[in-house]
């Protein structure tokens, strides 16, 4: 089930000002709540959250409890069929606005229960005149392109991190220019991390170590368009591992959202860059396995990877209640022939309908399809139905 029913609230980036009594804007429009002073005091408070239910129907490979396309290139994740009922992907959240000399403060707390049941921290700042420090999504990446799904996340081929970063964001024309320096991770491909000479391969191990933060600018005007880049600097520890190098990385991504007419729009996203691996939809990066920066040649030295990606998605309100998207996104990376688990390609498709049957409850139903060519030829696709029901406290 989607995270945002098609009713016409107003859009607005997380953080942004409430007044005492009105709707918290904090986030997208259904994380809206109406917020409580506590009194005699200039601060406000909310709470919310929803409970989601995930119904899911794997016919070729166990996707996961939230769906993971590289779910496809593990073997024993095949299935002749399987039947998954979660509730993972539910969530709580807590926020404050505070009135100071200085301006507004305002706080966000949130968490979720994905991957594992355990409550996992999805977002954690603080912000004060265009300034945030704390967790959350990565300046790099923007929602202009992205759509209404039920699976959590945007699909693959769009960036989608969360990082802890200090921000600083300013009002330019109709639109608002930010700036950023971000928690680095350099992630290092490695066909096997356990073998000696950590590529199985002879060369010399490497670990990553990030010695700069990552910057990132992005300008985003009126939720039609928006423009980001990120630069790296991605580096090794020779401390404890053999190789010791250097390289940098870098990454440009645009958005758009065309409307057709009030009813229909056309999302879409662009990326490319050199050593933005981390930065693809992939938090954590678990096991240095997915999507990595970088790794090495047969030098013994880094050599950044390349990284393409487009997404696109197809927008319509069939009421006010009922809404459907229709998209196809793709990330593509290029390593040598060597590292033969690792993927070349991710095809992502889906079709969805969603009814918002009040505004604190949705129920839906989509189609999935991811498509992956690893790097030795091997290709395989995986299918799946989810059935998701969100209900919004």
């Amino acid at each position: 089930m989607t995270a945002a029913p098609a009713h016409a609230f107003d859009v607005v980036e997380a953080g942004q000002p409430v007044v005492t009594g009105e709707p918290s804007r904090v986030g997208p429009p259904w994380n809206h709540r109406s917020t409580i002073n506590i009194p005699g005091t200039e601060t406000d408070i909310a709470f919310g959250g929803y409970v989601k239910l995930d119904m899911l129907y794997d016919f070729d490979y166990n996707l996961g409890k939230a769906t993971d396309p590289y779910a496809v290139m593990d073997p024993s994740n095949r299935t002749d069929g399987r039947s998954d009922f979660t509730a993972y992907e539910s969530r709580l959240n807590f926020r404050t606005h505070t009135m100071t000399d200085y301006g507004r403060l305002t706080t966000y707390f949130e968490g979720h229960f994905i991957p594992d049941g355990k409550f996992n921290l999805r977002h954690a700042y603080g912000e004060l005149n265009g300034f945030l420090a704390g967790r959350t999504w990565t300046n790099f990446m923007s929602f202009v392109g992205g759509t209404r799904t039920l699976a959590l996340g945007d699909p693959k081929g769009y960036a989608f991190e969360r990082q802890a970063q200090l921000r600083y964001t300013q009002p330019v024309g109709a639109g608002n220019l930010s700036f950023s320096v971000e928690d680095p991770d350099t992630v290092i491909a490695r066909d096997d991390a356990g073998d000696a000479n950590g590529l199985g391969t002879g060369y010399g191990i490497a670990d990553g170590e990030s010695q700069l933060p990552d910057l990132t600018v992005r300008y985003e005007y009126k939720r039609l368009f928006a423009l980001s880049g990120v630069a790296r600097k991605l580096s090794t520890n020779n401390i404890t591992n053999t190789v010791d190098d250097e390289t940098t990385g870098y990454g440009v991504q645009a958005q758009f959202n065309l409307p057709f007419t009030p009813m229909t729009s056309l999302h879409g996203s662009a990326t490319y860059g050199e050593g933005i691996g981390n930065y693809m939809g992939n938090p954590g990066n678990t096991g240095h396995r997915n999507a990595p920066d970088v790794y090495v040649n047969d030098n013994n030295e880094l050599e950044a990877i390349e990284t393409r990606a487009f997404g696109v998605s197809l927008n319509h309100n069939w009421t006010d209640d009922w809404f459907s998207s229709v998209g196809f996104s793709r990330l593509e990376q290029d390593l040598p022939d060597r590292y033969v688990s690792h993927f070349e390609t991710i095809d992502y498709a889906f079709a969805n309908v969603i009814w918002d049957v009040t505004q604190r409850l949705a129920v839906g139903l989509e189609y999935q399809n991811a498509d992956v060519e690893q790097i030795n030829g091997n290709s395989d696709d995986a299918s799946r139905l989810q059935a998701s029901a969100i209900f919004q406290f």
